[in-house]
């Protein structure tokens, strides 16, 4: 989509005579410069600037901007800039053909709004204008200088800047179809040149659509107080979450006083300059140290930590965030770091080395071996942080350990130990003995974690190659449990000397085989086996049906079905029994094919038979059963597996090392998390 901006105003009321509107400068930015950065980060790229008051200037102004920053600008020229700015939006009409969203040159907003309005839909013949419903609330806005907005179930029916009763401001930020040339041209032989007589216009005819920016912000600035206004908003904008220590010290030193100073010593400074700033007040700290001025040499560290969180205000201000300035800011502050605690370990080991203080001795080696782990362990702190995401595409986040954060605080414990050597000089020791066990606590505790995470990135990685799913039947997808066990324990009871208890623990045991394999498992070589084994299989002909599937069932096999992974039944209860029920569910047009016991066609055929007719790769199928033994079965055929954990629990799997759920519903969430997670790596790779 393309961006058309309005910036042939005349002369600024904020600076010297003669300047242009759109380059009065705001925070190291002009007006016209922040507009396109802060549309170009919606993903505007292609952006037409009308311009007409100071013409050469702003043009040579843009052009500059433009190869600076790599973006593509293309000048439009308002002889009649002194004209309403219709004119000006008119000029475009031989260019602009399509959609396309329309800005005003003195007005600053947030990104969001453009985010909203691109997400819109519009007919051919419409506007849709952002419009700010918080007239009352909006301290930024001055009444007396915008225009207002009637607004009637999402449709402006009026606006103008001499409304009394309104109940929304215009923004000044537009998505237009080509409609809004004819408009203004309509309005031409009336002497009404102006946009906003084009808007009313088309708001009569009821094709003006309103957009609430809820709470995002917006500024025009036409007066001196407006761009104090601007700065104030940009600033508190500019406030990154963090830690304590950035919030309440870093950020406010860095907003009031450091990021002004720099702005107007050199408004031209970039972020990279001042993290080398940041840098060099490190290395001079570290100096202080070591020359013994331990209190200076504190009050730097501080000092470099509030500028090492304005680099990155800079950035932010200045639309100037990028890969690379994120990681010449990281490298510095990794060599700040190092040089400030080379320095503190030089000041301990010389004022409190080989001394006895409070009734211990410090020796050479207790202070070098404390500091060497206090820099090696900020250095693994940054360097856990990296890897993290290079080798498991994971962030940490968990409180305590969480990454890109807590330099702040390590800095503001290295500072307050400084200070306090104007008591003592022990303290600087104790700031490296504090900072050594923080960062390795941390370093230890990413390494568990990620260790965690290891395990559950490799079963991610294998549900993600998945093609197939092997289900067991009876209570993975048929409720047929509860009813089979009652009826075993029945009968094994009557028929052996057996207590209920253990005829129940041991027909749960040996589940994944049919009955008749069962009863020789348990009772090997009994006459009674065979007649049992038919009694069991007539009674469960007659009563299987009356037990329905899970409610998830049918659910589950639909969202496999639309992931394009195929799904079988294989089970030891017989083929023919399995194919009916099926059918009575209507789970049959779900599965690819249904596989039961027969002669010579146990589960272990099954599966080979699915493996080849289906040209499968043992490690793209799961086999998801409720039974211990069911694992074994994959393990043999060398095929993966997930355990139903309904009549074993879920630490009875995992003793035999495999994952378990505990329900269908379960077992589709998990195949969701991990496709967001395979998704979510490739992203960060």
């Amino acid at each position: 989509m393309k961006c058309l901006i309005i910036a042939a105003g005349s002369e600024s009321g904020m600076s010297t005579k003669g300047d242009s509107k759109p380059l009065t400068q705001v925070l190291g930015l002009s007006l016209i410069e922040r507009i396109i950065l802060t549309a170009k980060n919606t993903g505007l790229k292609d952006f037409y600037v009308v311009t007409g008051y100071n013409d050469a200037e702003v043009r040579d102004y843009l052009d500059r901007f433009s190869q600076r920053r790599d973006i593509n600008i293309t000048h439009i020229i308002n002889e009649e800039s002194e004209k309403g700015n219709g004119l000006s939006v008119l000029k475009a009409k031989k260019i602009l053909n399509e959609n396309f969203i329309l800005l005003m040159g003195d007005h600053i907003f947030d990104e969001s709004i453009l985010e909203k309005l691109k997400n819109e839909k519009i007919a051919d013949d419409e506007v849709l204008l952002a419009v700010d419903y918080r007239i009352k609330k909006n301290r930024l806005i001055n009444a007396d200088n915008i225009s207002k907005v009637v607004v009637k179930d999402n449709r402006i029916i009026d606006i103008g800047r001499n409304i009394n009763e309104y109940n929304a401001y215009n923004t000044g930020i537009f998505l237009c179809s080509p409609a809004i040339f004819s408009a203004i041209k309509k309005n031409l032989p009336y002497g009404n040149d102006y946009l906003l007589r084009a808007i009313c216009v088309m708001a009569e005819k009821e094709k003006v659509k309103a957009v609430d920016i809820k709470d995002d912000y917006w500024i025009d600035v036409n007066t001196k107080k407006d761009r104090k206004k601007a700065s104030k908003l940009l600033y508190n904008n500019s406030i990154k979450q963090a830690g304590p220590i950035t919030r309440y010290i870093n950020a406010t030193f860095a907003t009031r006083i450091f990021t002004p100073a720099l702005l107007k010593i050199y408004k031209g400074f970039t972020p990279n300059q001042v993290s080398f700033l940041s840098f060099i007040v490190a290395l001079i700290s570290s100096l202080s140290f070591i020359l013994g001025h331990a209190v200076i040499g504190a009050l730097l560290i501080q000092v470099s930590s509030i500028l090492d969180y304005s680099d990155g205000q800079f950035a932010r201000l200045k639309h100037m965030a990028s890969r690379f300035g994120h990681f010449t800011d990281i490298t510095l502050d990794r060599y700040a770091d190092g040089f400030i605690l080379l320095g503190m370990f030089y000041y301990s080991l010389s004022e409190i080395g080989g001394k006895e203080i409070v009734g211990i001795y410090w020796s050479p080696l207790t202070i070098s071996s404390t500091s060497i782990i206090a820099i090696l362990g900020n250095l693994m702190v940054s360097y856990t942080s990296a890897t993290s995401v290079v080798n498991f595409g994971y962030v940490y986040k968990r409180r305590g350990i969480v990454a890109g954060r807590g330099r702040d605080i390590r800095l503001f414990l290295l500072f307050i130990g400084g200070i306090m050597s104007y008591f003592h000089p022990i303290y600087v020791f104790l700031a490296l003995l504090v900072m050594a066990l923080q960062t390795n606590i941390i370093v230890i505790s990413r390494f568990i974690l990620s260790w965690r995470y290891f395990t559950k990135e490799t079963t991610f990685r294998m549900i993600g190659r998945i093609k197939a799913i092997i289900f067991d039947f009876d209570g993975t997808l048929a409720n047929t449990m509860p009813f089979l066990t009652e009826l075993a324990v029945k009968l094994i009871t009557a028929n052996y000397d057996i207590s209920k208890e253990e005829a129940k623990r041991r027909y749960l045991e040996t589940t994944g085989v049919d009955f008749a394999s069962q009863l020789e498992s348990i009772f090997p070589n009994h006459p009674n086996n065979q007649k049992i084994a038919a009694g069991f299989e007539e009674r469960k002909l007659e009563s299987i049906f009356d037990h329905p599937v899970f409610p998830n069932v049918i659910p589950t096999l639909k969202y496999f079905r639309s992931k394009n992974i195929k799904t079988f039944i294989c089970s030891s209860t017989k083929q023919e029994i399995i194919i009916k029920y099926c059918q009575l569910n209507k789970i049959d047009i779900l599965l690819d094919n249904i596989f039961g016991h027969k002669p010579n066609f146990k589960k272990g055929q099954q599966i080979d038979f699915i493996l080849q007719h289906y040209k499968l790769q043992p490690d793209k199928v799961i086999f998801v059963a409720d039974s211990l033994k069911d694992c074994d079965f994959s393990r043999d055929k060398r095929i993966n597996f997930i355990g139903i954990a309904k009549i074993f629990e879920k630490k009875a799997f995992q003793k035999k090392g495999a994952l378990s759920v505990r329900s269908l519903t379960e077992l589709t969430k998990f195949f969701n998390k991990s496709e967001n997670y395979l998704k979510y790596v490739e992203k960060v790779r």
